[in-house]
């Protein structure tokens, strides 16, 4: 199989084996139901191949790792998290989706006190990971690390390597990419100060960058479809599939914004702007990505 995902698309990404280990934890149960769910479904098969594919652990192929065996995923998630580092974010919602398997009265998959002891074993070991990487991460001085990586991701922006993506979707993939990283970190533990400091700073980069693409001024609109046009270049096909797949957690009617820019193979949401400038955009998307339940959640 051709890795058309991981070797297109998501070449640059580094959000994409964290969020893939949190939805190997996470499972069906949190999707919704109909099209999306399907849809979702054939992404998510696509992706475990790839990523199969690509870390060399081409016997768990033939061991039949799919969406459908909560066990396989599990060893899965523990194998990945061993040989890559899973980030700050990630730790913590992975923990947090074993312990919700725990919790539930007959987990599917986990009906046998062997089963279960695995998986309260597995929970411990990423607790103690995140708490771990909770302390080296403050110890190392968030403001500054959120810069660095805010300054990283912006440069990559401005360089064309999202360029696959409608304008619009180019800033949700930047900005998901700070979530699952050292500016997500700054966002979640650090002081309310900072936090004002980093995201307002966030809005205005961002802004400008959008802006610049239609060679116009932030506030300055259009009409929706005109933001939201793709690409027409090779591959538009997987890069649609990977902003989908990165923009699963989104809500029509809670994250109209984020869900019209990924979400591209149903209608917009009613709740997006018909008409609309760079800065509406950008503070829309910022607020659905970074609001604080959806940093843990």
């Amino acid at each position: 199989m051709t890795n058309v995902l991981l070797e297109g698309p998501g070449r640059t990404l580094e959000c994409v084996y964290p969020k893939f280990m949190v939805d190997l934890v996470q499972g069906d149960e949190t999707k919704r139901s109909g099209g999306f769910l399907q849809q979702q479904q054939r992404l998510r098969a696509r992706l475990t191949q790839e990523v199969l594919s690509q870390t060399q652990l081409r016997a768990w192929v033939m061991a039949g790792v799919s969406s459908e065996h909560l066990v396989m995923r599990l060893k899965l998630v523990e194998k990945l998290a061993g040989m890559i580092d899973p980030g700050h974010l990630a730790l913590v919602r992975i923990a947090e989706g074993l312990m919700l398997l725990q919790q539930t009265e007959h987990p599917r998959g986990l009906s046998t006190p062997g089963l279960m002891q695995q998986v309260s074993a597995l929970t411990d070991w990423f607790t103690q990971r995140g708490a771990y990487k909770e302390k080296a991460v403050t110890q190392r001085g968030l403001t500054v690390q959120a810069g660095e990586h805010s300054e990283q991701i912006f440069t990559r922006w401005r360089a064309g390597a999202y360029d696959g993506w409608s304008l619009p979707g180019r800033c949700f993939v930047a900005l998901e990419e700070l979530r699952w990283g050292a500016f997500g970190d700054a966002c979640r533990l650090a002081n309310a100060d900072v936090v004002s400091m980093l995201t307002d700073n966030l809005r205005t980069m961002a802004a400008q960058a959008l802006a610049d693409s239609v060679n116009a001024a932030p506030a300055t609109r259009h009409y929706y479809h005109h933001w939201l046009s793709t690409p027409a270049v090779g591959g538009s096909g997987e890069h649609n599939d990977m902003l989908s797949w990165l923009g699963d957690w989104c809500d029509a009617q809670r994250h109209p914004v984020s869900w019209s820019v990924t979400q591209r193979w149903q209608n917009v949401a009613l709740g997006m702007p018909r008409l609309c400038s760079a800065k509406r955009l950008v503070d829309a998307m910022v607020e659905e990505i970074f609001a604080p339940p959806l940093l843990v959640n």
